[in-house]
């Protein structure tokens, strides 16, 4: 054993990647506990010779249980590697701060995943900082990993609503991934595509919705011809950049292709749930609610019900066990679920689910309102309208109408392109409660401004 041991270790790290890689996370979970248990053993006995690769060890454990859904596990495992890593990396920044960098870049994604998205931001920060300058004096070594951390800062910075910074971090990941990907695609192509699937959803935000269905149809055209060759390794991504594709399709006004795409990434999602609850869960949760939206602009409302139903269900749970990770995505869902109810004439359930939906986002926009006002003013738009639908507290309805309209009032002056269409939906909402409360002159003043205002030519429709 004393021999041959450490190179049993080294092989079972690599064979867990491979694994991963080929799509059989299950056997790779196993591959890489057994190599952690085997250098947790050699480190005891001698920490300087088997400390790092104990590190490299502890950083993969956390990636695969992430895979498997055993999230506080992975978060463990990654802090593990980052104390030991940030350690060696004082002693000999040259030898180890590469290493360091790629655990702190796991390290953001296993906190986010945790509801603790602002250690997730600091640590993703300085991974991206260590690989800048790493990449500055050697780019063949380091980009595809400065690439890797930017793509990762990208989304925490959205996560945390610094929405234009989130865009540039992305813009820069995907250049430098496209340019790997040409010299050598069976490398860098899978992560290509992930980049551009996140730059669609930064592009989104950004109101630049014909660019990010540009980019997120090249995700999806890439993750198709990835997954044909290995459905195990690439269908959670294929999965995911369909339900996004749904999402900017219907934004462009093509629900019948948006339905369809959606519809796709649910049935992926649904087998992967079938196969692995805690790993897939969450998506199958977005793409139902994302589903739901799409069949209620399809005239599916029975349909619809049922699919945001589901989502709910699902985030309420996942809710119960980590709100700081899933509370945000459960308002969304209850917001729908609020809108479909009142579709269907169930209008007092409608109202409890809106109202939830408020709760939530005002509590979470209290301590982050340049990641949630959006939703909270989204949320009120929603209960507002199923108050006036069902003919209760029109003065109520009005009070939250006018606080979602100040909302993307502000909001519209730092993104015009995105917020100008849900402020004008909430003004005409306003003017239909102020004529339902006999205040007609206001409610006048409101539609001469909107019919003098009108929206511009959309050229994301076709």
């Amino acid at each position: 054993p004393a021999a041959h041991e450490p190179n049993l270790a080294r092989s079972l790290s690599n064979l867990g990647v491979q694994l991963s890689e080929a799509g059989r996370r299950s056997e790779a979970l196993t591959a890489e506990q057994q190599a952690v248990k085997i250098r947790r053993r050699l480190a005891a006995d001698n920490p300087a010779a088997h400390e790092p690769d104990l590190a490299a060890s502890l950083t993969n454990l956390g990636v695969r249980l992430s895979e498997a859904g055993r999230r506080s596990e992975a978060l463990t495992a990654e802090q593990q590697a980052v104390k030991i890593r940030r350690r060696l990396a004082a002693d000999n920044p040259a030898a180890h701060e590469p290493n360091l960098a790629g655990s702190l870049t796991n390290l953001g994604n296993r906190l986010s995943e945790a509801g603790r998205r602002s250690e997730a931001l600091t640590a993703t920060e300085e991974a991206v900082k260590i690989y800048r300058r790493l990449a500055a004096d050697n780019p063949a070594a380091h980009e595809p990993n400065l690439a890797a951390s930017l793509t990762n800062l990208g989304v925490r910075l959205s996560e945390a609503g610094r929405r234009s910074e989130a865009l540039t971090a992305e813009q820069q990941a995907v250049d430098i991934r496209r340019r790997l990907a040409a010299d050598n695609p069976a490398a860098h192509e899978p992560n290509l595509a992930g980049s551009l699937t996140n730059l669609g959803n930064r592009l989104s935000e950004a109101g630049r919705r014909s660019e990010a269905l540009t980019a997120t149809e090249e995700a999806v055209k890439i993750y198709r011809r990835l997954a044909a060759d290995n459905p195990a390794a690439h269908e959670p991504n294929l999965a995911r950049s369909l339900s996004n594709l749904g999402i900017q399709l219907s934004e462009a006004g093509r629900r019948s292709e948006a339905l369809t795409a959606e519809q796709q990434a649910v049935k992926i999602r649904r087998r992967l749930a079938a196969d692995n609850p805690a790993a897939h869960e969450p998506n199958l949760a977005a793409s139902l609610s994302n589903l739901g939206v799409q069949l209620s602009e399809a005239g599916r409302r029975s349909e619809a019900l049922t699919a945001e139903q589901q989502a709910v269900d699902i985030r309420r749970r996942l809710a119960a066990d980590n709100p700081a990770a899933h509370e945000p995505n459960l308002a969304r869902s209850l917001s729908n679920l609020g809108v479909q109810l009142s579709e269907a004439g169930r209008r007092s359930e409608a109202l409890t689910a809106t109202k939830e939906a408020v709760k939530i986002y005002r509590r979470l926009a209290a301590d982050n309102p340049a990641a949630h006002e959006p939703n909270l003013a989204r949320s009120l738009i929603n209960w507002a309208w199923v108050r006036y639908e069902a003919q209760q507290d029109p003065s109520g309805a009005l009070r939250a109408t006018g606080e979602a309209v100040e909302i993307y009032r502000w909001l519209v002056t730092a993104v015009p392109a995105q917020f100008l269409s849900p402020l004008r939906a909430g003004l005409g909402l306003q003017a239909d409660l102020l004529l339902r409360l006999g205040r007609m002159r206001e409610a006048e003043a409101i539609r001469r401004w909107l019919r003098e205002n009108p929206l511009p030519p959309d050229p994301h429709h076709r």
